[in-house]
């Protein structure tokens, strides 16, 4: 049997506002399970990565978990990755963001474990190519990506095991590509047919290194998996089955095969995402910002709360204020809230309530510096600087911020209360997403007599929306939408004046 290497990757991480009792499920559920059945096996090793707010977690709730880990780097058997603090995603934001962030996790993670990271997960694995060289900067040897981002690159040679190269000679980055097949069976199948799966790939095209990354949730947490993993003993089996076959298949962190092996081939790897992401996004990240427009408001919001703080940060950069409303803006950029696929979430009211709240935090910060804690002003702008004809105007005093959309109706897209850091329009409109047709099929197969139905909202839902509907409606079929405005005032284009405190709203045509 020809002698191979096998480096696994796993991800822990909770969005930011996520309720505790559901992090306490995953900690119970999943996390600590799997560290005990993983410290029995001391020949087994792996690379964890975990975000910077469950490292907060594990600190302020379950110290003895980090105590843990830390046994296991002491002796070999664990590797901890980097990363971005909050877990945005990275092209998104700000490179002043991202690059704080992914300091500020490097930081914690070699204050808890003794050493600094090596190497970091992209979020989402959403990738561009200029990361290469930014992540090099920062001292960070290798990534983890998916093996399709290796089919994407160029030069393509059919290959996406093994370890690959990308930047320049100067900044270059080393990848390992995740193998699709094993995130697709573990832990969902018998770990035989994975050892199945490394003999024949060793054998047939001489495979001389195998990676596995994926979430650590997938052991316990996800959908009828605890059992699967713990009681019916996947987890066991697995490393005992990868003991047994430690004659020839080894396991190695990440830098521990840096360290003993050359790499491959150079790659330019595009922009891209894993497979299931492009799917949902239909080809790129920021798509979602057009499709749902209340993750385009958070993103604008988020992006010109960042640009408030840079420009207070260039005039005192040492204030300490100013590094806790940069704490807040990085909370708010965690990527969880922004866009739905099976883990998004951002029809999760609670997690863009926790966007929001960090950024008015952040704001309220700067404005105390700006205009002190009683000062009263009126200002009116664009809320996003970087495009033009936006169309949303700004008006806010020290306790509320009102965002209108002129060209959309001028409905208030946004009101924020300042005092409870609190937006309280807050909701997200009900749209098509392509997995209703199962739910539709499924209520016609359960009872052909049941009429229920998903409906979607014709406009956004904000507040002032001016409706001008049939007298003989029913409220039933205003719920539904099953009803038709007369004229276009519900989103209709508007010019917009400041007249004193006052917004003047006119109906272009």
């Amino acid at each position: 049997m020809n002698p191979a290497y096998f480096t696994i990757g796993l991800h822990f991480h909770q969005p930011v506002g996520n309720f505790k009792r559901i992090i306490d499920r995953a900690y119970h559920r999943c996390y600590k399970p799997f560290l005990k059945v993983f410290s029995k096996y001391k020949d087994i090793k792996m690379t964890l990565h975990i975000s910077g707010n469950l490292l907060d977690y594990f600190k302020d709730i379950h110290p003895e978990f980090l105590e843990k880990i830390k046994e296991l780097v002491d002796r070999g058997q664990v590797e901890i990755m980097g990363g971005a603090y909050y877990e945005p995603i990275l092209p998104a934001i700000p490179k002043r963001d991202r690059v704080q962030q992914i300091k500020m996790l490097s930081s914690k993670v070699e204050k808890h474990f003794g050493a600094a990271p090596r190497g970091m997960w992209v979020p989402e694995r959403v990738w561009i190519p200029e990361l290469a060289e930014e992540l090099s900067q920062l001292d960070m040897d290798y990534t983890i990506l998916d093996d399709t981002h290796i089919e994407k690159g160029e030069p393509s040679n059919g290959r996406c095991h093994g370890c690959f190269i990308t930047g320049d000679n100067e900044k270059k980055l080393a990848v390992f590509p995740s193998d699709r097949y094993l995130r697709q069976t573990i832990p969902f199948k018998v770990p035989q047919q994975t050892i199945n799966y490394f003999k024949k790939m060793s054998e047939e095209q001489n495979v001389s290194l195998f990676t596995y990354g994926d979430d650590a949730e997938k052991f316990g947490e996800w959908p009828f998996t605890h059992k699967w993993v713990y009681k019916k003993r996947w987890l066991e089996n697995f490393f005992k089955t990868l003991v047994a076959n430690q004659d020839w298949l080894k396991t190695v962190t990440f830098s521990e095969y840096l360290d003993l092996e050359r790499l491959e081939d150079k790659v330019c790897i595009p922009a891209c995402s894993y497979k299931e992401m492009e799917e949902w996004s239909n080809g790129n990240w920021t798509n979602f910002l057009d499709k749902y427009p209340e993750a385009d408001q958070m993103y604008k919001r988020m992006m010109c709360v960042s640009e408030g703080i840079e420009q207070k940060r260039i005039q005192a950069p040492e204030n300490d204020s100013i590094k806790k409303a940069l704490g807040e803006l990085y909370k708010a950029q965690t990527n969880c809230s922004y866009w739905h696929g099976v883990f998004g979430g951002i029809y999760l009211h609670h997690l863009r309530k926790a966007v929001y709240e960090h950024l008015i935090n952040a704001e309220k910060i700067i404005d105390k510096l700006e205009y002190g804690h009683d000062k009263t002003r009126v200002n009116a702008g664009k809320l996003d600087s970087l495009k033009e004809n936006d169309g949303r105007v700004i008006i806010e005093d020290k306790n509320f911020f009102i965002c209108v959309d002129a060209l959309n109706g001028a409905v208030v897209r946004e009101l924020d209360y300042k005092p409870a850091s609190l937006n309280l329009i807050n909701t997200l409109s009900r749209r098509k997403e392509e997995y209703h047709a199962l739910v539709h099929d499924g209520v016609k197969k359960a009872d052909p007599r049941i009429k229920k139905g998903i409906f979607y909202d014709k406009y956004f839902r904000s507040s002032l929306v001016d409706h001008f509907i049939d007298k003989d409606l029913d409220v039933t079929s205003f719920e539904r939408c099953n009803y038709s405005d007369l004229g276009c005032f519900a989103d209709g284009a508007y010019d917009v004046e400041i007249k004193g405190n006052t917004i003047v709203a006119t109906r272009k045509g």
